[in-house]
């Protein structure tokens, strides 16, 4: 059974590796998941492979790391619940593979004998595929380990529920119109008139650069959007259009798609610190609005071009 599972596992990850798309899991959000497999059992006076099935609460601390308890029940033989740690390799992609440990306790009910209570320790591996933004399968294989070794492979469902979505350049400089001020003095004789220009008001937004294919803010761009947000806080007549941008590499269709992902991404931080959503719009240009000019190669994510259009551009409006 053990190579069995491995071979469906490895097809399952051939086949669903190269997928992606805008789901993501994200940091501080609760998953919850049913599922239900197969287990290898072997107990002091007895071996089999029967039906498991149960039911996991997770937290994502991070959008890679989070935590879980599990109880599932081995048909008829054994009763088992633990907590473990979950590291999720690809966080931003519908299909993303994971690896997890964890321990716990049982009770194991063999055949013919007394029951008796086990430490459980397990880790393994297993994929999260994402059909919608907060529904999920999911597979495991682990071994489990109990007062002897075996084998869980489980399919199941997952339902997630709240989290957050989780280089610089020159920005442009927007300036108000001049006003003037005009007095008027009038005496009996004369009136005079005084025009007094008003100084011009500079409103500078700094763009926040991604790193490749993600559209998480780095803590480079947090600290930016933190003077952009004091900067929109001193002048509560601006609005702004916040401009999603990718480099050339990828697919059209994908790049407009995470163009999207980053202008949200920077227009839920602005909400959180305050902005009002009145106050802001997106749009998504993907790759259709390079900074600098560049051509894609597989060797050029990382270039300087490539680090320059990967922005989310701000384009203020003055009230």
């Amino acid at each position: 059974m053990k190579k069995t599972a491995l071979q469906i596992f490895l097809v399952l990850l051939f086949f669903l590796l190269p997928l992606s798309s805008w789901a993501e899991i994200k940091a501080g959000s609760v998953e919850v998941s049913p599922f239900a497999g197969f287990q290898t059992l072997h107990t002091r006076t007895d071996s089999s492979t029967r039906m498991v099935y149960g039911l996991r609460l997770g937290y994502n601390i991070t959008n890679h790391w989070g935590i879980e308890g599990a109880y599932d029940t081995v048909e008829t033989k054994a009763n088992m619940a633990y907590g473990n740690v979950l590291y999720n390799f690809m966080p931003e992609k519908s299909f993303n593979p994971f690896i997890t440990a964890g321990i716990g306790g049982g009770h194991v009910k063999p055949d013919n004998s007394h029951g008796y209570d086990t430490v459980v320790g397990n880790f393994g591996a297993g994929f999260k595929y994402f059909f919608t933004e907060n529904v999920a399968f999911r597979t495991d294989v682990r071994d489990v380990m109990t007062d002897r070794q075996n084998l869980s492979v489980t399919g199941g469902i997952v339902i997630a529920f709240g989290g957050r979505s989780p280089k610089p350049a020159p920005a442009p400089v927007v300036e108000e119109p001049t006003t003037t001020t005009t007095t008027t003095t009038t005496t009996s004789t004369s009136t005079t008139t005084t025009t007094i220009p008003v100084p011009v008001v500079k409103i500078i937004l700094e763009d926040v650069h991604f790193d490749f294919d993600k559209a998480t803010l780095t803590p480079e761009a947090v600290a930016i959007l933190q003077k952009n947000v004091s900067t929109m806080k001193e002048n509560p007549g601006v609005k702004v259009e916040i401009e999603g941008n990718t480099c050339a590499h990828g697919s059209e269709k994908y790049n407009m798609a995470l163009s999207e992902r980053r202008a949200n991404a920077v227009k839920e931080y602005l909400e959180k610190e305050g902005i009002t959503q009145d106050r802001l719009t997106t749009m998504a240009y993907g790759e259709t609005k390079l900074e600098m000019p560049e051509t894609s190669t597989p060797k050029n994510k990382d270039s300087i071009e490539a680090k320059t259009n990967r922005r989310v551009h701000f384009v203020i409006v003055v009230q």
